[in-house]
């Protein structure tokens, strides 16, 4: 963006789902996949606070979607590694989001380091809050993978 010009972006998924009828608010950004612990965590987050799943294709536009606030949260259960959070964790951060593994720890700026880097660190997940979202929808996905 321009210095002085809020960020944002052309057509994303939501355009396709935003009459609301068919995919309720808040909306929950997820990939595909179908593997046990992410369709439990996007079960957690609907039973918790209603709303829908809608599929955001890259970890990096599921963040950025977070990070203006598209939608109530990210959620995925793995990452190709580093270099799928680094610069969309910053963009978050910067606009005053929120961003844990799944289980609810930080993500570590070791992470980031080869020589900290911490085997299989990209199995752990993340889910990725807007900013001024609290702890509402970040904890309905980690406490259910926690219980």
């Amino acid at each position: 963006g321009v210095l002085g010009h809020s960020l944002k972006r052309g057509p994303f998924p939501l355009d396709h789902h935003i009459d609301g009828i068919r995919y309720p608010r808040p909306h929950f950004a997820t990939g595909d996949s179908e593997a046990p612990v992410m369709m439990a965590a996007k079960e957690a987050a609907i039973k918790r606070v209603g709303g829908s799943n809608v599929i955001y294709g890259g970890a990096g536009n599921k963040i950025l979607g977070a990070a203006l606030g598209e939608v109530a949260a990210s959620i995925q259960h793995k990452v190709g590694g580093p270099w799928d959070l680094c610069a969309p964790q910053a963009i978050l951060y910067a606009m005053g989001g929120t961003m844990t593994d799944l289980f609810g720890q930080p993500i570590e700026p070791q992470l980031y380091l080869a020589d900290g880097l911490k085997q299989r660190c990209n199995e752990r997940g993340y889910v990725a809050t807007p900013p001024g979202s609290g702890e509402h929808f970040h904890t309905a996905p980690v406490n259910v993978l926690l219980d």
